[in-house]
């Protein structure tokens, strides 16, 4: 069954079985609280290192919702609105554009099937194309060998390895780098993906 946008509930950023809206306020007492204290999410993100609470993450949103190097988004499937994960363009250096890209996705039932990529295309092209980007970059843990592979099939290229950078799970890991540049999303992602995903701005100009 096709979806219009009018059907969604607030979309941003619409692909073909996902969308991105604005984190809102009152998703910090859905889903999302639940995601960040579930050690299966967390298990290697940057965040479940000490148990949330409603009050920490209200003055957590406040603080991001404030600062102009911090862009939040949720991800919705497309057919309920349902919010099913999370992601972000965070600490934009306006100078040298560049700015750091985070995602997961929160609702077991959605691992697996290929919607992380979806999201994560549309985040990049969003910071790309609306942000202005010249590099965005993320940092992963090195045992995470799912998320790795993810990251190289969106076309992150490796930059270096972080020795002993991050502390989780009873054990220190290593962090890898990695990136996209301005030329390489315009060189070869952005005419795949155009092809894949619907972009409204070149359907505009075509227009």
């Amino acid at each position: 069954m096709k979806v219009s946008r009018s059907q969604l509930h607030h979309p941003y950023v619409v692909g073909n079985r996902t969308y991105l809206r604005g984190f809102e306020k009152k998703d910090l007492a859905g889903k999302f609280f639940n995601w960040a204290n579930d050690p299966a999410v967390t298990h290697f993100l940057f965040m479940g290192t000490k148990p949330n609470m409603l009050e920490n993450l209200e003055d957590w949103y406040e603080h991001m919702r404030k600062d102009p190097t911090e862009t939040l988004f949720m991800i919705c499937d497309k057919k309920n609105s349902q919010p099913i994960g999370f992601c972000g363009i965070h600490r934009i250096e306006w100078v040298s554009r560049t700015a750091e890209y985070r995602i997961f996705i929160g609702e077991k039932d959605y691992w697996r099937k290929g919607i992380g990529q979806e999201a994560g295309k549309l985040l990049i092209r969003y910071g790309f194309e609306k942000l202005n980007l010249n590099k965005i970059w993320l940092g992963v843990n090195a045992d995470h060998k799912a998320g790795i592979k993810s990251y190289h099939h969106l076309g992150f290229v490796d930059e270096g390895v972080l020795r002993s950078e991050i502390y989780r799970n009873s054990k220190y890991y290593d962090a890898v780098r990695m990136s996209i540049l301005r030329d390489e999303y315009y060189g070869m992602l952005k005419t795949a993906w155009d092809k894949e995903i619907l972009n409204p701005a070149e359907a505009f100009a075509a227009a």
